[in-house]
Order: structure tokens, then C-alpha cells, then sequence
């Protein structure tokens, strides 16, 4: 049986790890943030906490007004602590130039597979909360298709409101409290939180892993770049950074100064190795309608209209992290602070209504996003990309159809975008694809037998909708090849 080292622990490196472990194999899991299980989560946006939970992008944003900001989980569980437990399967249309062998045909069986998990359905009575009651007019105001409830990874929800950016009840079932737990009641998971890799090597036929720990800082635990390296060893690797982290780690593996008898990864094609990331198209829109919203009421995000190529999704109100550091204000408001944009918020739960859109990005922006390392520190490109067409007018009909008064976004202040869905930059390919930085059968890094991404970062293009789901899918199936679940001589027949 082979030792195993995992990096990262959201959707990705979670099902990696109970696979794993559920094969026979003995996996070590390092997660560059903390254990939220041992401690207690609250219910705020005071910025200390947020900077415990998430991976910010440039992360002195307040002070460079950039025109894209990205933003990742961290922490045991991963993205998983800090989404909305949406799991929207994707449309076939989203799959236009992926890899042979990857339809919606070919993944709703493992879609099926992380529902039946996490208990995937929609919030009890989703429909009858006034959010919802008030999206669903706005959408007939505005001459859309019905909204329908979304699929909810929660069990005995309170309906406070607050899934984002952690349960504070422990209602949404991360991958901390399903896949990782499977993982330990096995007894072959160690999990070491606080450990940042710092890159990865090869020592005879095994891997070997260094990393920085993060134990002497409270926050911001991927700008660790310094300090005494640590080192674990195994004879498989499975990169689950993300979007943003596992380029970067990639990259600063080809690059890395090593130790004496250490020896480098085997060369594979880097052309495209933190390139062609997309933001999934997220965009918010807010505006107070006349309609009591009560935001605060049932999940964060209950309901959702299907447009094709993007959806769009209620939100309980403006979050009060996008209104401050995403400068969202009121008609009449010329600044994000101070009296005047306190007054106007100060019922925004009640009659703001929050609209999300998620989906494909605008012409000539798909995957424009780029990332490199800079030292040890992740850096992402500044190019924002566009709404997709008609989006934001749709998104703003739901507001306006209600007789609603509509604030002023980023979008339309400084053309600024916002994305906490990227996905991208170690695309999979096919074997002809010899730019592809993994394969499509088993997400493993080209000429490096063992060594494998699973997470947002080896999807090719956008999943039009929340990517979570489609990541957890992908990483299952790709689990039953490593695991010779699935037989690769009749990959992608099946």
C-alpha cells in the first residue's frame, strides 16, 4: 500500500483523501490553515476573523484599488467552510471543449455520488421564506423563468442566514464533517493544519514535499514564504490548492533550489501552467425594493433562475464583506463609509435584495486570469474580466421590475470584478494536448507517474455555475481511475 501526501483539504483534496484511506492507503493531509472543528466559529464580518478563513488576492487590495480581487477558503474543509453549499450540477453546454470522456452524460453518476454524501436537497419550505417570495415576483415582474429552489449541502438548518462565511452551528455539511471524517474513522488520515508547501521533489521513486509552517501568524496564512522548511515524504503527491495555489506550487517546484539529494520533478510543457483562469463570471447586484425582503431569513442563497449560460442566484442582501471592501453604496452616496452610507444601510436586510450572477464570463474575457509565484507568494493578474452579455441588465430587471431603487456596484464605480469562483490554470488535457499540464483520465502531472491535481484548477473552462459540485465530480471520477475503479484501457468510453 502506498503512503499518500495530499496538499490542501477542500473538495478535491477531501475526496482524494477518503479514497485513499478507503483503498488501504495511508494518507498524510496538510492544509496551510487552521482546524475550525476545535474552536468556535462566529457569525460576523469583522475582517480579524474573515482573514482567518479566506485567501485574498492582491491581498493589499484596500490600498491598490486593483480591478479584480480573488478570493479562497482556507482552513480544514477547505473552500467547503466558506461557500454557500450550492451544488448545481452543470449544463451540458458548459462541457463545449472540454477533454473526450467529459459530458454531463459521462458525470452525472458522480454528481449523483457527492449529493448522496453531503445530503444534498433544498432548504425545507426554500420557496415560502419572503426572499424568496419577493425573487420569485421580481422574476415574473421582470418576464424570467421561475426561479427553483437550489440544492443545499445542509442538515438541521436554523435558517439564520449566516453560511457564509462559516456555520457557526455546524449546519453545512463540509467536507471536514463527511468526506475527511470518513477519512479518519479509517484510521490511515494524519492531518497536519498549518503547513504551507513550499514545493515538491522527487527522491528515488518517491516524492517529497517541504513546507513552511504557519503556526507564528494569525492570519494570511498563504503569505507565509520564510522560515525553517519541514519535510514529508510518500509515494504519491495530490496537489489540491485550488485555482490560485497550485500553479503557483507547481511552478516553484520547477523552480526550487533543492536540497542535496533531492531531485527535481521530471520536465512536463509549463506553457499554460498559471494561465487561462477563469472567475466564472461572478458579478453581484444589489437595490432596496419596496418589497420586505427580511435577507437574513433561510440560507444565504435559496433560489436560483437558469438563463444557460449564467445563472442567478438571490442573496441575503448585499454581504456586509462585499458592501465594505467592494465599495457597493446607494444612489446619493458618494463614499463607502461615514454617516450618510450608514443611514442608507442601516435596513438593508430588510429591503435589499441581493442578486448574484454566476456563469460564463463576457466576450473575449473567458480565462483571462493569470497567476505566478513571486517569492513564495501567490500573484494574480489584474485584468478584470466582463459580465456576460445581458447579464447584469437581467439581474437588474429583478430589482426594477419591483419598483426597486438599484446601488451602485463595483462593476459600474471602477469596473472593478470580484470572483470567489476560479477555476483554471492546470487545465487537463487529452493526449494530444501536449500543453496539457495533467491528463484527463487521471488529473496526473505529465511525465510524473504519481503525482496528481485534483481541484478547480484541471478544469478547462468555466462549469457555468457554482464549480464546487463539478470539482467534486471530477475528482471522483478521476479517484476511480487512480483507483482502478474504472478501467483506463476503456477511458472515455465510460
Amino acid at each position: 500500500m502506498a503512503h499518500v501526501i495530499v496538499i490542501g483539504s477542500g473538495f478535491g483534496g477531501s475526496i482524494a483523501a477518503k479514497r485513499f484511506t478507503e483503498a488501504g492507503h495511508t494518507v498524510e493531509l496538510l492544509e496551510m490553515g487552521e482546524d475550525w472543528s476545535k474552536q468556535r466559529a462566529l457569525q460576523t464580518a469583522d475582517p480579524a476573523f474573515l482573514f482567518r478563513l479566506l485567501r485574498d488576492y492582491p491581498h493589499d487590495y484596500l490600498l491598490t484599488k486593483p480591478r479584480l480581487l480573488v478570493a479562497q477558503g482556507m482552513g480544514l474543509g477547505g473552500g467547503s467552510l466558506v461557500y454557500s453549499a450550492i451544488h448545481l450540477r452543470a449544463p451540458g453546454i458548459a462541457f463545449d471543449g472540454w477533454p473526450a470522456g467529459y459530458t454531463r452524460a459521462h458525470l452525472d453518476p458522480y454528481y449523483a455520488r457527492v449529493e448522496a454524501r453531503l445530503g444534498v436537497s433544498p432548504l425545507a419550505g426554500a420557496a415560502d421564506f419572503p426572499r424568496s417570495r419577493v425573487f420569485a415576483q421580481a422574476a415574473a415582474a421582470a418576464g424570467l423563468p421561475p426561479p427553483v429552489p437550489n440544492p443545499l449541502a445542509l442538515s438541521g438548518c436554523t435558517a439564520c442566514g449566516w453560511c457564509v462565511p462559516i456555520c457557526a452551528f455546524g449546519k453545512k455539511t463540509t467536507m471536514a464533517h463527511t468526506y475527511l471524517a470518513d477519512a479518519a474513522r479509517t484510521g490511515k488520515l494524519t492531518v497536519r493544519t498549518r503547513r504551507k508547501a513550499a514545493y515538491i521533489a522527487r527522491h528515488g521513486n518517491r516524492y517529497r514535499v517541504a513546507c513552511w509552517k504557519t503556526d507564528h501568524v494569525e492570519r494570511d496564512y498563504h503569505l507565509v514564504n520564510d522560515g525553517a522548511l519541514v519535510q514529508v515524504e510518500g509515494d504519491k503527491v495530490v496537489v489540491a490548492c485550488g485555482a490560485i495555489e497550485s500553479p503557483v506550487l507547481l511552478e516553484r517546484s520547477i523552480h526550487a533550489d533543492l536540497p542535496k539529494g533531492w531531485e527535481p520533478l521530471r520536465p512536463f510543457s509549463a506553457r499554460r501552467l498559471g494561465r487561462g483562469i477563469d472567475g466564472t463570471g461572478d458579478f453581484l447586484q444589489g437595490g432596496f425594493v419596496p418589497q420586505q425582503v427580511d435577507g437574513y431569513k433561510g440560507a444565504v442563497m435559496m433560489m436560483h433562475v437558469d438563463l444557460g449560460e449564467y445563472v442567478l442566484e438571490d442573496v441575503h442582501g448585499i454581504p456586509v464583506g462585499a458592501t465594505v471592501m467592494l465599495e457597493t453604496r446607494p444612489k446619493g452616496v458618494s463614499k463607502p463609509w461615514g454617516a450618510a452610507y450608514k443611514e442608507r444601510f442601516r435596513d438593508y436586510g430588510r429591503h435589499m435584495l441581493g442578486v448574484a450572477i454566476i456563469g460564463r464570463q463576457g466576450n473575449g474575457t473567458a480565462g483571462n486570469i493569470t497567476v505566478r509565484d513571486q517569492g513564495g507568494v501567490a500573484i494574480t493578474s489584474g485584468d478584470a474580466y466582463h459580465p456576460a452579455p445581458g447579464s447584469i441588465e437581467a439581474a437588474r430587471s429583478l430589482i426594477t421590475g419591483l419598483g426597486g431603487e438599484l446601488a451602485d456596484s463595483p462593476w459600474e464605480l471602477s469596473k472593478t470584478a470580484f470572483t470567489v469562483h476560479p477555476v483554471g490554470g492546470c487545465a487537463m488535457g487529452d493526449d494530444t494536448d501536449a500543453d496539457a499540464i495533467v491528463s484527463a483520465a487521471d488529473l496526473g502531472v505529465r511525465e510524473n507517474p504519481g503525482l496528481h491535481v485534483i481541484d478547480g484548477s484541471v478544469l478547462p473552462g468555466t462549469a457555468l455555475r457554482n464549480p464546487s459540485h463539478t470539482i467534486s465530480a471530477v475528482a471522483e471520477r478521476a479517484m476511480d481511475v487512480i483507483l482502478s475503479v474504472h478501467p483506463r484501457d476503456r477511458w472515455p468510453a465510460t
